[in-house]
């Protein structure tokens, strides 16, 4: 560019189209107007050096907005590359996380299959127990019951074949009621034991799943709390170094 009328022209005139340009392109307006004013100084065009020297003046300042201007655009694209980043790690962790909750929902899928076939192994065992010590036992006959068996006897003895015949009937409705009674005795005490079994289960796999969560849950935070932190820390020195600069 020629220094001729360097000062006439219209773009180094106009601060909005200088804050448009590269730090560089406005470096040789400066090294222009330089050369301008040691020209003009030699020539003893004071003035002229004077216009020169203060134009060469508020170019510094333009140049220097305009290295603000770069430094701060330059911050707010790391901030963004620098919260993509952040979110493209924790979208990482997070499928992680979720990968390692995965597999530690399928290890407690096999722990309760586990203690469910536990389970109804022992509850097998215990049906088969009851049967053996039902089916062994002989009912003891309640004295009302003993008493009608006298009774019978006593009529046949007498030949009163009438009541003989009811006495009969009557044994055979309260025997067929104890009975019933004894089936009922023996239902509800294996449902007792039934009942117990499966309290002791739940109580056993609440336990030991509540103590796996609890291990896990515990990692699980940790591990986030320091990706949190380290992430929260980089964007933070970021933030800081903005600031520094719109300030």
């Amino acid at each position: 560019m020629e220094q001729k009328n360097i000062l006439n022209r219209s773009t180094i005139n106009n601060e909005k189209n200088l804050l448009s340009l590269p730090v560089e392109k406005i470096d040789e307006y400066i090294t222009l107007l330089k050369e301008f004013q040691q020209k003009s100084e030699v020539e003893a065009k004071f003035v002229e050096a004077d216009l020169a020297q203060k134009k060469i003046e508020q170019l510094i300042k333009i140049k220097n907005k305009r290295k603000l201007l770069d430094a701060k655009t330059q911050q707010v694209d790391e901030k963004n590359e620098l919260e993509r980043t952040q979110k493209e790690e924790l979208d990482e962790f997070n499928k992680k996380m979720d990968e390692q909750f995965y597999e530690l929902n399928e290890k407690f899928q096999e722990m309760q299959n586990k203690l469910e076939e536990e389970h109804n192994s022992q509850l097998k065992d215990l049906q088969e127990k009851f049967q053996e010590k039902y089916n062994n036992y002989v009912i003891k006959p309640s004295p009302e019951l003993i008493n009608l068996n006298k009774k019978l006897e006593l009529y046949v003895q007498m030949k009163d074949y009438q009541n003989a015949h009811q006495t009969k009937i009557d044994i055979a409705n309260l025997t067929k009621k104890e009975k019933e009674k004894f089936e009922k005795e023996k239902f509800k005490n294996i449902q007792k034991e039934i009942e117990n079994l499966q309290k002791k289960k739940k109580k056993n796999m609440k336990k030991k799943n509540l103590k796996i969560f609890k291990k896990k849950l515990k990692i699980y935070k940790k591990n986030n709390k320091m990706k949190q932190k380290d992430l929260n820390r980089k964007y933070n020195h970021h933030i800081i170094n903005l600031k520094n600069i719109e300030h």
